[in-house]
């Protein structure tokens, strides 16, 4: 009985996706194969960003664009930051900083040279945390909680006694 229910644990498991924040997206559009990266993967108020894009057709670079950056808040229609991004490369990059935590929108506009009417638009979604240190990058979860946390030592103690009884009988 165990190692059917231990399987089909496991199988749940890997069969959900994993969830998280894509700093990451593509996007293919008049043929076009682009791919938008904000970087660092966690992102702070305060703090540098880089926006990263590279365009593709037919598997050869992209790099004959006007591109633009725009940074909304979530639901603002006046631009915090408008301006032209620069090439390095194959790639567009861009550096700035979110002043505030919050959600912001990332918009990229890129014109083509050769048809002025037809201009693609991306958008990528932000959430941008708190800068500073928030007490969790210096210890794991264990030490947070129970070792000088809000429960002390003692905690520790507790946890045992209930989790060890719950794992015998799991197994």
């Amino acid at each position: 009985m165990r190692v059917p229910l231990l399987s089909l644990v496991a199988i749940m498991l890997l069969s959900f996706p994993v969830m998280g924040f894509a700093t990451e997206q593509s996007f293919s559009q008049g043929g076009l194969k682009a791919v938008v990266k904000l970087s660092p993967d966690e992102l702070r108020a305060g703090e540098n960003v880089t926006v990263k894009l590279g365009m593709q057709r037919e598997g050869t670079p992209v790099t004959d664009r006007t591109v633009t950056i725009e940074v909304y808040e979530k639901d603002s229609a006046t631009p915090l930051l408008k301006r032209e991004v620069e090439r390095l490369d194959d790639e567009y990059l861009d550096t700035f900083k979110f002043e505030k935590p919050g959600d912001y929108r990332v918009v990229l506009n890129i014109a083509d040279p050769q048809k002025s009417d037809q201009a693609l638009h991306y958008e990528v979604m932000a959430t941008v945390a708190e800068s500073g240190d928030t007490g969790h990058d210096q210890h794991g979860f264990f030490s947070h909680h129970f070792g000088g946390g809000k429960w002390g030592w003692w905690g520790v103690g507790l946890m045992v006694l209930i989790m060890v009884p719950l794992m015998a009988v799991g197994l």
